[in-house]
């Protein structure tokens, strides 16, 4: 099971969270409380360099420019796409894609998975913006027969409380956080290593 520690706002963030060594870190570049501009993605991407994990950019209906500048310029790895963006779209990006949709979205989840996007996110209903909530859902509402979970990516809620419980149920390819790993809004040193060791079985 890989890890994405995701909504990091500042080259400090994102070294507090790279001694821990998740598999990818996640910025936002859509809107949110933690959406910062390009030129702060490039210097969290040139800070990581070397460090071998995997850099994705939080997207909501971007333009195909947008997605150019941000894969090119600012040298990140990965484009999450968290909004309604359709499959051609997706697919002009394939291996660098993860397509995030809400747990109660009106497709199926075999439209969902044939999305041509390395990973398939599944997240908690949508409020206020396209992700991000904090909340939870039903993970035993997952059709799991029915999905490829080499590919499936689980967000929404998660923490270290509940993550264990998740990655149990689930065994997701790819687990992502942003929020359950805060105290007060800001990245959390002990609870980014608890929650990286429980889904390794280190603790």
């Amino acid at each position: 099971m890989k890890v994405k520690i995701c909504g990091i706002k500042t080259v400090e963030e994102a070294q507090l969270v790279a001694k821990e060594r998740p598999d990818f870190i996640g910025m936002v570049l859509a809107p949110s409380k933690r959406r910062i501009s390009l030129d702060t993605v490039k210097e969290i991407t040139d800070s990581l360099e070397g460090t071998g994990i995997k850099t994705v950019g939080v997207f909501v209906n971007p333009s195909k420019a947008e997605v150019e500048a941000a894969l090119n310029d600012a040298g990140l790895d990965y484009i999450q796409f968290h909004g309604d963006e359709d499959k051609d779209f997706v697919g002009q990006y394939q291996s660098r894609a993860i397509k995030a949709f809400p747990s109660n979205s009106k497709l199926s989840y075999k439209e969902r998975f044939d999305f041509p996007a390395e990973y398939i996110l599944i997240d908690s209903p949508r409020e206020k913006y396209y992700g991000g909530s904090g909340v939870a859902f039903n993970w035993s509402e997952l059709p799991l027969s029915e999905i490829d979970k080499s590919r499936l990516a689980l967000a929404g809620g998660l923490n270290p409380g509940n993550v264990g419980k998740a990655a149990a149920a689930v065994a997701p390819a790819l687990i992502d956080v942003s929020s359950g790993v805060e105290t007060d809004g800001v990245k959390d040193s002990k609870k980014i290593a608890d929650f990286i060791k429980i889904i390794r079985g280190e603790i």
